[in-house]
């Protein structure tokens, strides 16, 4: 039963269908965080031939129609406009390259759309103290809380070894101008970047094949639910033999049914007993019933009973019984056999 309870079997089908659905599949967010910032600095580089004159533009709007202006419904609303289109302008396009970056990373790593709001449920553990205790217990967040603190390292000291390396550009910094100021550092900043970003590009492709591990991982089954699913799936046996056995008694009522209609039941004489019809407008006899051992005292005991005229022929009886089914017409081979014995029905019911 110990054995039984252990998670060892992969999650099937519906299990993962379900985990999607729910919104619960694997994502880094350290992938999603390089990916937006390694964008959002591309897009801020190519971007900044264009920031002066941008930023010209709102120094001289700025300038032409002065600070105090007492009268801010008229001058002084145009001027808020005039700001908020320009910051637009300047923003606008790191903006965008960081929301479709960021859109398309995210549906890399989730396969497609994913329309959930179970995320968004609210839950009354989420509250509960206790669980937020074992939470921060979990081997999990311990991971993460050495994660964050393992970059935050990374980046100390990667800026201190950039530093290190510029120390002598660094300290004739003070002698230059406002813009050589400005490209010196954008330069030792795009050091820093890149080296970091180099080392948190490894970082986040393990974290998102981490992630994945520990999403398949917490959706491992026991053998129980395996056959809990599987019982649900196919349906429970129990079950499914009880309405085959209800079919069946329900096929025999009807089947039952038609023998005092019969012509003639011809038997084995006990063993097997098939029920004949033949009137104008066949082409042929028609099994109506037919039965071996219980089923088959049953038809002759009803037959006798309408007085339906029950005949012994065991070869025809085991003949009709295997090669014909229920409500088909008998093949020609039996033609004449049956024929006999139905003439022999005939003569009978005449001389009566």
């Amino acid at each position: 039963m110990a054995g039984s309870q252990e998670k060892t079997e992969k999650p099937t089908g519906k299990r993962l269908a379900e985990a999607r659905r729910k919104g619960n599949v694997p994502k880094s967010q350290e992938l999603n965080a390089l990916v937006v910032l390694a964008v959002g600095c591309v897009a801020a580089w190519i971007y900044l031939q264009s920031l002066p004159s941008r930023f010209q533009e709102l120094c001289r709007l700025t300038w032409a129609s002065g600070f105090l202006m007492k009268d801010l419904s008229g001058s002084g609303r145009q001027l808020f406009v005039s700001v908020a289109l320009i910051f637009f302008k300047m923003t606008a396009p790191v903006a965008v390259a960081v929301l479709i970056f960021a859109v398309a990373v995210n549906l890399f790593q989730l396969k497609g759309p994913i329309l959930s709001l179970e995320p968004l449920q609210p839950k009354l553990s989420k509250l509960n103290p206790l669980s937020g205790i074992k939470r921060f217990a979990q081997l999990r967040f311990l991971m993460e809380t050495v994660k964050s603190f393992f970059k935050v390292t990374i980046v100390g000291y990667i800026a201190f070894l950039v530093l290190r390396s510029e120390a002598d550009r660094i300290t004739y910094l003070l002698q230059m101008d406002v813009r050589s100021i400005l490209v010196e550092t954008a330069v030792m900043a795009r050091k820093i970047l890149i080296k970091t970003g180099a080392v948190f590009l490894v970082l986040s492709l393990a974290d998102f094949y981490y992630q994945k591990w520990q999403n398949r991982k917490d959706l491992m089954m026991t053998k129980e639910e395996v056959k809990e699913e599987h019982k649900q799936a196919e349906g429970n046996p129990q079950i499914k033999s009880r309405i085959r056995s209800i079919q069946r008694s329900l096929a025999r009522q009807r089947m039952m049914a038609k023998v005092p209609e019969a012509t003639v039941v011809i038997t084995n004489p006990t063993h097997y007993a098939v029920a004949l019809v033949y009137r104008e407008g066949l082409e042929a006899p028609k099994v109506v019933a037919k039965g071996m051992n219980l089923v088959a005292q049953n038809i002759i005991k009803t037959a006798r009973k309408h007085g339906v005229p029950v005949v012994q022929n065991p070869p025809l009886a085991r003949a009709l019984y295997k090669q014909v089914k229920l409500d088909q017409t008998i093949p020609e081979a039996l033609y004449r056999a049956v024929a006999k014995v139905l003439a022999y029905v005939y003569h009978q019911r005449k001389a009566r």
